[in-house]
């Protein structure tokens, strides 16, 4: 992806964790983007164990028949396992991965693990600290209601597309 700054002669920025850092920057709800540096540090670490999940969008979004079903053996097999134990202990007691107040990076990891529920809605069946995480989450104001209206992955597997909420 790539976002332009300031309009047409604006400096373009790619790469996911950049645009992310970016715009978390632009939040002023307090804790969102730490001020700390050791705190922005290990936000970033969580947001890039979130971009290490990355396969989980074609899977939902482009593949089918015999690549979806290959690829999506591979995620949860191979991906899937190391990632959500260590995100699992690193989030621990906490409410959200860098303490009590929700920060960019609890999106970015919400993102790949909303997308692995579409994909085996048990998933998170044995880790009911991610279960209740993702709970808190999709309880915060606004975002409730954008998951609401957001458009519905339908086909996945199949013939994948998104459609709009009816």
């Amino acid at each position: 992806p790539v976002l332009q700054i300031g309009g047409a002669e604006g400096r373009m920025i790619a790469q996911s964790g950049s645009i992310h850092r970016y715009l978390a920057a632009l939040v002023k709800t307090p804790g969102f983007f730490p001020q700390d540096l050791a705190e922005q540090a290990y936000c970033d670490m969580i947001q890039e164990a979130a971009q290490d999940m990355w396969k989980i969008q074609p899977i939902v979004n482009m593949f089918s028949d015999e690549k979806f079903h290959q690829e999506k053996e591979d995620f949860f097999k191979n991906t899937l396992p190391s990632t959500l134990h260590a995100l699992t202990k690193l989030l621990s007691t906490h409410l959200f991965f860098n303490g009590s107040k929700v920060a960019y990076c609890d999106f970015a990891v919400y993102h790949h693990f909303d997308l692995c529920r579409l994909v085996e809605p048990t998933v998170f069946a044995d880790f009911p600290t991610i279960k209740k995480w993702m709970s808190r989450v999709e309880e915060l104001p606004g975002v409730s209601n954008y998951l609401a209206r957001r458009p519905e992955c339908v086909g996945i597997g199949v013939n994948p597309k998104q459609q709009p909420r009816a």
